[in-house]
């Protein structure tokens, strides 16, 4: 059993009333679509999709609804829109803010369009929906008036919780102005039951001006929104949520989650839904931003990996454990790596298979129920070097590697990892992994007389005609003369590695003297023995 199914069998003891009259479970995520969606958002999304697919494993009705959420204000302008043209903009609802890009309704729609393209290819059950209808076609009416009549009780419970002493006529409700059309500006100050009377304020916020305007209104179907802290357990009534976990910042002492809970259970009269927090996802160890520009947008990684490792990015730690991300160190490596660990243990080849690694690499699949199919696999550190020889064919190479012809489905994986490994290369990879043949052995490479004496053995065991010329028969070859001479394994493997990459270091020394003739190896060694 891993993280996911303890949070499912907590459910099913939660919900098993609803569960066992046949109603579907609802759970949700959201994301305020101010700017591309960085990677870190991925992880809510993948951590409630994976809650979502493993209920309907155990045949439990269940729905994910993610809101693509285009109603708050344009409260930041990232670094890659036209500054000048979009700042008049500021602390307009985002759905109001024009698009930047061609084929969208508008700014926010723009981002949403982008995450749903870096999402679709992972399969999860999602139903997106937007917020903005919810407000204008009247679902929010309810827990607007609600609100507005337990003002005092709401300003109660901020000051309570966060310490956050709101003014006495302070209201829980931000209208859209009238005359400058924006949201983030105005504040509610009365409330008769019917309209709400509200000051669009030039400084009420830092980055946007109001224009001055007073006015009443109703503040219902879609004229006003809900304010984050308040809105946020509206949801869960209007949409009646039963599970939702959010960020780790959300859970603060006196954070939005606490006040969120009180005010869905004092205000609303409703249960919060189970919680499942998880850590930060970290770019380079900061924290990211969509908003600032901060860090690799989704698209950017997804582009890097395929849809099960992206997959297993989000979903390898408990969610209370930070991920960092990396795409210029060991991530991109380390991960495809473990991919295959798991597959190990999943098809049993590990000597010691372990349940919990198996599972894991189960649910890593685009639909967890369809039983994978065992393929053979080429090694990321041998692919990547593969990609960066002109004198290597892929094909070729892998069928020496397995030791057989590769079937369609194998060559199809292979060409697959291939595709994401490329642009790692050209982009990201750090210098162990990028790899240039000289065009000549060192001249000033130093060798002990000990190495001189093994790598003339070696060179005579690698001339003997009896030997195939493969990466098997080289590599035990070369441990013999290892073996013979009492060498340590670095100080005859270094010298190989450098008579040809300058380095080191590099991927399996026996296959990788077999991608060279037989002969040039050995004129290279005898460059440097002689």
């Amino acid at each position: 059993m891993i993280w996911v199914d303890q949070i499912v069998e907590e459910i099913a003891t939660r919900f098993h009333d609803k569960i066992a009259e046949g109603k579907p479970l609802i759970i949700r995520d959201e994301k305020t679509l101010s700017g591309r969606v960085h990677v870190g958002s991925l992880r809510g999304i993948v951590i409630h999709g994976l809650v979502s697919q493993v209920l309907s494993m155990r045949n439990i009705q269940n729905t994910f609804k993610f809101e693509l959420n285009d109603f708050d204000p344009m409260d930041g302008l990232p670094i890659y829109v036209d500054q000048e043209q979009y700042r008049p903009h500021m602390g307009k609802p985002l759905f109001a803010v024009p698009a930047h890009e061609p084929g969208a309704e508008n700014y926010p729609m723009v981002f949403g369009k982008e995450l749903q393209r870096v999402v679709e290819p992972l399969r999860l059950p999602i139903e997106y929906y937007t917020l903005r209808p919810l407000y204008e076609t009247g679902k929010f009416n309810e827990v607007i008036r609600e609100a507005l009549d337990n003002a005092e009780k709401i300003r109660t419970i901020y000051y309570e919780v966060s310490r956050g002493k709101k003014a006495d006529d302070w209201h829980p409700l931000s209208v859209i102005c009238e005359q400058c059309g924006r949201v983030g500006t105005t504040q509610v100050t009365g409330w008769d039951g019917e309209k709400v009377h509200y000051t669009c304020k030039e400084h009420y916020v830092k980055w946007a001006e109001g224009c001055g305007h007073r006015g009443s209104i109703s503040p219902f179907d879609g004229n006003a929104k809900l304010p984050w802290k308040v809105e946020w357990p509206a949801k869960w009534k209007v949409l009646g949520v039963d599970v939702e976990g959010a960020g780790k910042d959300h859970y603060a002492a006196g954070g939005s989650r606490e006040i969120g809970r009180r005010i869905s259970e004092e205000v609303f009269h409703n249960p919060e839904p189970l919680n499942i927090p998880y850590e930060f996802f970290n770019f380079k160890g900061k924290k990211m931003s969509a908003s600032k520009g901060l860090g690799a947008s989704a698209k950017e990684i997804a582009d890097l990996l395929p849809p099960t490792l992206l997959k297993l990015l989000m979903i390898r730690k408990v969610p209370n454990q930070p991920i960092d991300l990396d795409p210029e160190g060991a991530t991109i490596p380390t991960l495809f790596d473990e991919y295959d660990r798991l597959a190990d243990h999943y098809f049993r080849r590990h000597p010691e298979p372990y349940e919990g690694y198996a599972r894991t690499f189960q649910l890593t699949q685009i639909d967890p129920i369809v039983p994978p199919k065992d393929l053979w696999k080429m090694r990321f550190t041998v692919l990547s070097f593969i990609l960066q020889m002109p004198h290597l064919t892929l094909r070729e190479e892998a069928v020496k590697l397995k030791g057989s012809p590769l079937n369609a489905d194998e060559f199809a994986a292979l060409e697959e990892r291939a595709k994401y490994v490329l642009p790692w290369l050209k982009n990201y990879a750090p210098e162990e992994f990028i790899y240039k043949i000289l065009k000549e052995p060192l001249s000033d490479l130093k060798l002990d007389p000990a190495q001189v004496t093994a790598l003339k053995a070696l060179k005579t065991a690698l001339a003997s005609p009896s030997l195939v010329w493969e990466g098997a028969p080289i590599h035990e070859t070369i441990h013999l003369v290892k073996a013979e001479q009492a060498i340590e394994p670095k100080n005859l493997f270094q010298p190989l590695y450098q008579l040809f990459l300058g380095r080191t270091s590099g991927p399996q020394v026996g296959w990788f003297l077999s991608t060279f003739q037989r002969e040039e190896v050995l004129r290279r060694i005898d460059a440097v023995v002689s």
